[in-house]
């Protein structure tokens, strides 16, 4: 009797086995991720305290540091189950990012098919981020946080995501794109109550790659009477009756290189505050905003294993405020100098001027680059050295 009995637990443990290996086989799941800290002086981030310079141990000078579980499950030989979860973190204190979320950096699934294109729902980017961030040093691992065009305005720094979306994205067209998502309030009586959409396009004709996209939030906001149910949660970028925004670029790749051009511009409609910076809002008193942003960059490699990107962006702004209208303007210039030690692992060393002009009267203190605190006075210059590994 105990012979049988071992012989059926290893027919059992067989079929236990063998189905462990098939499912193994139908399904996919990967970890990946990649880990940024770095070194940074800050000329002046003093905010209303003066002039303050400072030397800071940070996380994500370049990309935030993040990891992800990916699956794939092919469910016919055309379509697949698809799934993205996102932790963004930070590598200096282990804190959660994107407000403390567990996948705040991205969190969705779908169905994927080559003929019929990709559904997906969840939190996810917008179509501008999709279509035209690929053109720019901001959100890209050729110039990323500190390249980002003023306050994120156009999120082409990817720093907002929409919840509660639904977005699909077409199979290749003969050289053409096209996406569209929509982001659901989820408010009974409140269809636009903080919801969110948005559509684009990508074109590549030789050696020339465009897109094109735009996306607009309604009543997102991170107010106490906020509906933080909806597309954007608290912690909304503006809060503002309504923002609209719209991207187009380009990149031209030609030999070790490649250049890039975009323009951009973001609208907000009584606007009350700008809250994407990394100290305290800047509060605003219902103003009609816009920023209109113009961007020129270059990336290039010297050798296989060294990188070399620079980039300009000229944003004029427009406040309709209660005292008069204000044109607040801004240049900002960098350069990134990156070095593969291997394939995963990287070392940069980085240069960012920002120089805020025609502030007075807007309720904006001072000049402020993408991921550090505000300076107290127009001008800001941040040099950062870090190590960067994928995984």
């Amino acid at each position: 009797m105990q012979v049988r009995k071992i012989k059926l637990d290893m027919g059992l443990a067989s079929v236990a086995i063998a189905f462990a290996s098939s499912a193994s086989h139908a399904q996919s799941v990967r970890l990946s991720g990649s880990v940024d800290a770095g070194i940074a002086y800050v000329s002046d981030a003093g905010n209303t305290n003066g002039h303050q310079s400072a030397w800071q141990a940070k996380n994500g000078d370049i990309n935030i540091s993040r990891w992800a579980l990916t699956g794939n499950e092919p469910l016919s030989s055309d379509l697949s189950a698809i799934f993205t979860l996102t932790n963004g973190f930070s590598v200096m204190n282990g804190n959660a990012a994107q407000q403390g979320r567990l996948f705040g950096f991205q969190a969705w699934m779908g169905l994927s098919s080559q003929r019929a294109g990709t559904l997906t729902m969840g939190r996810q980017f917008d179509e501008v981020v999709q279509f035209v961030e690929p053109f720019s040093l901001g959100g890209t691992s050729y110039g990323g946080a500190g390249f980002a065009h003023v306050y994120d305005n156009d999120n082409l720094d990817n720093y907002t995501r929409i919840n509660n979306s639904v977005k699909y994205v077409t199979p290749v067209l003969g050289n053409l794109k096209l996406g569209a998502l929509y982001g659901f309030s989820n408010a009974a009586g409140g269809f636009a109550n903080n919801r969110a959409y948005s559509f684009g396009f990508s074109y590549q004709y030789g050696n020339l790659d465009t897109g094109a996209g735009y996306f607009q939030l309604d009543r997102a906001s991170n107010l106490a009477t906020a509906n933080t149910d909806g597309a954007v949660p608290a912690g909304a970028p503006f809060n503002a009756e309504r923002q609209r925004t719209w991207a187009a670029g380009g990149l031209y790749h030609f030999g070790s290189g490649a250049a890039g051009l975009i323009f951009s511009e973001t609208r907000l409609d009584n606007a009350t505050s700008i809250n994407n910076v990394a100290d305290t809002a800047i509060s605003l008193p219902g103003d009609d905003v816009r920023f209109d942003n113009v961007e020129v960059n270059i990336r290039y490699y010297v050798t296989p294993n060294w990188n070399l990107s620079a980039g300009y962006t000229f944003t004029l702004g427009r406040f309709a405020t209660p005292s008069g209208v204000r044109y607040p303007k801004w240049h900002q210039a960098g350069i990134v100098s990156t070095y593969f030690l291997s394939p995963r692992t990287d070392v940069y060393v980085e240069t960012i001027y920002q120089r805020a002009n025609q502030l007075e009267g807007t309720g904006i203190q001072g000049a402020q680059i993408s991921n550090f605190s505000r300076a107290s006075g127009a001008n800001q210059l941040v040099a950062a050295v870090g190590l960067r590994h994928r995984f």
